[in-house]
């Protein structure tokens, strides 16, 4: 059976329905089949309004492609000017359908279909609403630190390495937008410098200032159809994105200082002129492509457990390391004084703080960053013994001095 269009639905303009819906969908989208089935429409229509979205939005309109469909979703969170207003007939029907619906559902009588329209419409711009809120949250959790750059908050004090403001209200843009970006990097180990194509996570601060991202193979890009532009690099495994288990570390650390250039990755259209062939299969003539499409952005899509804090979860500090220790201190009367309500380690549910009669603070704790915890040692001298792991002068001196490891 052939669906038949529907008239209202049909005009070649932006359905805000059909946008609504793209916004609430979720990561999964709509393909083509569930626009005609949500919308009662055909399939050519449903081109003609995915095609209107991606002429008006075409940095929000997400395409994902598996191997037999397209999925389409938009995601204005990283759009200020864009909201979603609720009308007056919206809250009308809402009102309406909750008292009907409380004294008798059958009293809806004739109104019930436009009703309904009206509810899932409403259902859609509330969904749609608040799942930016939830992104938005999940962005400002990973980069809440980043306000240190700005003139609002109070600057570094002390001495740090420079950082360019600019660059990093870049990166910031970038982390928003979930948009793959390259970047031009110096190191110890390159100081000739190299570049990276990442997908940027968050900011990470300490002494030293550091982007947090997982490097994006440039094949997954390659392997992209020409209309889509998300390349699909997640991690479901909290072990693993914890470091619990894995052999290769997923996340690189990159020192901010060390940044030289940041700029946006665009994927270049790369379509050819090709051979014309008769049903016989001889050529007829070359065909040349129309007029190449300017270069788009390239967006990724990461899990939502893919958080900075969950990245660092095992770390003392901001240090990353594959062994993990069991930590036990103890500091004299004088130091336990100066640390009531000290957090060693974040979170805190993972320390245990005891006290003895003597007054003696004693703390446990599971963490790697062996260098950090070195350094933050040493600032108390005698005033604390580490009791476990016993072999500690080892381990520093495997880890920490062999390496020629410094506190910046």
């Amino acid at each position: 059976m052939v669906k038949k269009a529907n008239t209202e639905n049909t005009k070649n303009t932006l359905n805000i329905d059909f946008l609504n819906r793209l916004c609430a969908e979720g990561t999964d989208g709509m393909s083509y089949d569930d626009i005609c089935e949500a919308f009662c429409i055909n399939k050519r229509t449903a081109q003609r309004w995915v095609a209107t979205v991606m002429r008006l939005f075409p940095n929000y309109l997400m395409v994902r492609r598996t191997k037999r469909n397209k999925f389409f979703s938009v995601d204005f969170t990283k759009n200020t000017n864009y909201s979603f207003d609720f009308t007056p007939s919206d809250v009308s029907s809402l009102k309406k359908a909750i008292d009907a619906l409380d004294a008798a559902p059958e009293q809806l009588g004739d109104d019930e279909a436009l009703v309904r329209a009206d509810l899932k419409r409403l259902h859609s711009k509330i969904t749609a609403a608040d799942d930016s809120s939830k992104k938005k949250n999940s962005y400002e959790s990973n980069t809440e630190a980043s306000l240190r750059s700005t003139n609002s908050a109070v600057r570094f004090r002390g001495p740090h390495f420079e950082v360019d403001d600019t660059m990093v209200t870049r990166l910031n843009n970038f982390i928003y937008s979930r948009s793959v970006c390259q970047i031009f990097y110096r190191s110890n180990n390159s100081p000739d410098g190299k570049l990276y194509l990442v997908a940027p996570i968050g900011f990470l601060y300490g002494n030293t200032q550091y982007l947090v991202a997982k490097i994006v193979p440039e094949a997954l890009i390659a392997e992209l159809t020409k209309d889509a532009n998300i390349v699909h690099i997640e991690e479901p495994d909290l072990d693993i994105i914890r470091g619990n288990k894995g052999d290769t570390p997923i996340y690189k650390f990159f020192k901010l200082s060390n940044i030289v250039t940041c700029v946006d990755y665009k994927k270049e259209d790369s379509r050819r002129p090709y051979h014309r062939r008769a049903p016989d299969g001889s050529i007829i003539g070359l065909v040349q492509p129309k007029k190449p499409q300017a270069p788009k952005n390239i967006y990724f899509a990461i899990d939502e457990k893919e958080t900075v804090d969950n990245i660092i979860y095992n770390s003392f500090g901001i240090f990353l390391s594959k062994d993990v220790y069991h930590m036990k201190w103890r500091f004299d009367p004088y130091a336990s004084s100066h640390l009531n309500n000290y957090q060693f380690v974040t979170p805190s549910e993972r320390q245990k703080i005891s006290k003895d009669v003597e007054g003696r603070i004693t703390v446990e704790f599971d963490a790697c960053g062996v260098a950090e915890m070195k350094w933050f040692l040493d600032k108390f001298g005698p005033h604390v013994e580490v009791l476990e792991p016993a072999n500690w002068d080892e381990i520093v001196a495997k880890e920490m001095e062999s390496n020629d490891i410094l506190p910046v």
